[in-house]
């Protein structure tokens, strides 16, 4: 921790001191305590590490940092900074003792509590499940920015989005699109990454901005950008692609899948072009795009004659399955509908129209191939259709 109280009940941060003042403590032998339990607290200010306080034994405090890392007090330590110059009302290591959780800053906006909490390692989802519940308790809102050695870029706007990194993402309206915040305290950078579309797999795309702290204000924090139309659909035409002749795993469930597709006597290659399309929201589902996409067109909307309609809550049946819980998304304030976006898309493709917000219609046939070169043809002017088209 960065903070322990003198013998004088002075709040000490060891990080923020000067040389001089450091050896000055060492002259005066003082002692030192924890804000929170009160215990005894050794005072570390050598060369290697950023100075900071430790408990003797690492569960001797109800909220033990448990080895917090020299990146996570640099990081924290940054980013309280980076508040209090902008004339914030804000702490370090503040204690709340109604739900014994001590945020890594807590800000005070108004009559708005913020709890800002920098994760840096990976831990049982259920901790950070339980530390945001506490935060709802208390009437705080939480905001939770990710040590940047978690993001693992693909491309320039594809990275690696697993369980672990989706409890982290945020939406605060239903305007906003979601995001996940970064930040590193070796190049000072805070990283937003933001409109994200999840693919399968732990794979996913999202619009990457990378700014320096000090350029920025905090309320920008919630100034958002989304894809430009033709950059998502640029990227979606390369991942079309990928998915029609990407080699055939041999292993887990994506062989399940594509035996169950050879049991209906249909390949992945020859798949109609509407399945494996983006939605937003494909985070709130357990299966890939492809698996769920491919279920809904080859068990429900192929088989529906033309003129024939189809309920969302008939959709959403078929499908409830794979679809995730609310209650791992701690941070989302608005949930929609990855089935209705589906079918919104479908709408805008002219397959169905919508007929009530509950009921769709199906006005063209869903075609299959005989080839891929026909298939990869068909995505491509998938592509251009949603190119011409004003979202």
């Amino acid at each position: 921790m960065l903070q322990a109280k003198s013998s004088g009940g002075e709040l000490i941060t060891l990080a923020i001191l000067t040389s001089a003042e450091l050896k000055q403590l060492k002259l005066e032998k003082q002692t030192f305590t924890c804000p929170v339990c009160g215990s005894r607290v050794i005072a570390k200010a050598g060369k290697k590490l950023i100075p900071h306080f430790a408990h003797h034994h690492a569960d001797a405090c109800i909220t033990s940092e448990n080895g917090e890392s020299a990146y996570h007090e640099q990081g924290k330590l940054l980013l309280y900074q980076w508040l209090k110059a902008q004339q914030l009302q804000v702490k370090l290591e503040a204690y709340l003792p109604e739900i014994q959780q001590r945020p890594d800053i807590l800000l005070t906006a108004g009559n708005k509590m913020i709890a800002i909490e920098f994760q840096c390692a990976r831990i049982p989802p259920e901790v950070i499940i339980k530390r945001n519940n506490g935060y709802k308790q208390a009437g705080i809102t939480p905001i939770w920015i990710m040590g940047e050695q978690l993001l693992k870029r693909k491309s320039t706007n594809g990275f690696k989005l697993d369980a672990f990194l989706q409890l982290f993402i945020h939406q605060f309206t239903a305007a906003t699109p979601p995001i996940i915040y970064f930040f590193c305290p070796h190049t000072i950078q805070l990283i937003n990454l933001m409109d994200i579309y999840s693919i399968g797999n732990g794979l996913a795309f999202g619009l990457i901005q990378i700014r320096m702290l000090q350029a920025i204000q905090f309320p920008e924090l919630f100034h958002f950008r989304n894809f430009e139309r033709q950059t998502l659909w640029r990227l979606w035409k390369k991942e079309k692609a990928r998915f029609r002749i990407s080699p055939i795993r041999q292993f887990g469930s994506e062989s399940k899948w594509h035996k169950w597709l050879y049991e209906k006597g249909l390949h992945r290659d020859f798949l109609p072009t509407i399945v494996h399309i983006p939605v937003p929201s494909q985070h709130f589902m357990r299966q890939p795009l492809w698996k769920w996409q491919s279920k809904l067109v080859i068990e429900v909307l192929s088989p529906l004659p033309i003129g024939g309609t189809i309920s969302l809550n008939r959709l959403n049946a078929v499908l409830r399955q794979v679809q995730h819980p609310r209650g791992i998304f701690p941070l989302i304030k608005h949930f929609s509908n990855p089935i209705a976006e589906y079918m919104q898309l479908l709408c805008q493709l002219g397959y169905f129209c919508e007929m009530t917000s509950n009921q769709y219609q199906k006005l063209s046939p869903i075609s299959y191939f005989s080839s891929v070169e026909d298939a990869i043809k068909a995505d491509n002017e998938l592509t251009l259709q949603f190119l011409s088209k004003i979202w």
